[in-house]
């Protein structure tokens, strides 16, 4: 197994077991539902990353550091389908900063991934438009987290 191949599967197993955790009786499922399209969304600090997955994808970790990860699934057909991500998020002073997704597409899977800094105990409400089909209107995702500090 190639060193790429080995930390992509290790990136897809994070991002699993993440998704996965939010399906747990304990937490609400991260995802919306429309007719054709089912969007899971997490957000979650770099520090759970390894070093070497980060390197490869160019994530920085620290401790005030999250990543904010959309997929979108076909609902008829369960395959992964690329769209047009976009967004904000806004603190709870009004500051509002833009997101910008890069596109990990891998063989089985296509992630949109936006970096982002914080502090400790921050909220930030993102608000994202996904637009699998350019020919029709963006789905819009509006949730809020609060951040922490990994020790």
């Amino acid at each position: 197994m190639s060193p790429k191949t080995h930390h992509s599967l290790i990136f897809r197993l994070v991002l699993a077991s993440l998704t996965l955790s939010f399906v747990l009786p304990s937490f609400a499922e991260q995802a919306i539902h429309s007719q054709k399209y089912d969007i899971h969304y997490n957000a979650f600090n770099t520090m759970i990353v390894t070093p070497e997955v980060a390197q490869t994808y160019g994530f920085t970790r620290a401790r005030n550091r999250a990543l904010l990860n959309v997929a979108v699934i076909d609902k008829a057909t369960k395959r992964p389908l690329a769209a047009m991500v976009t967004g904000t998020r806004t603190n709870i002073i009004g500051q509002v900063l833009p997101l910008e997704f890069q596109q990990i597409k891998e063989q089985n899977a296509i992630y949109y991934i936006a970096q982002l800094r914080f502090t400790e105990e921050e909220m930030w409400r993102f608000e994202l438009k996904i637009q699998p089909d350019l020919n029709a209107k963006a789905i819009p995702l509006k949730f809020s987290q609060t951040f922490y500090l990994e020790q």
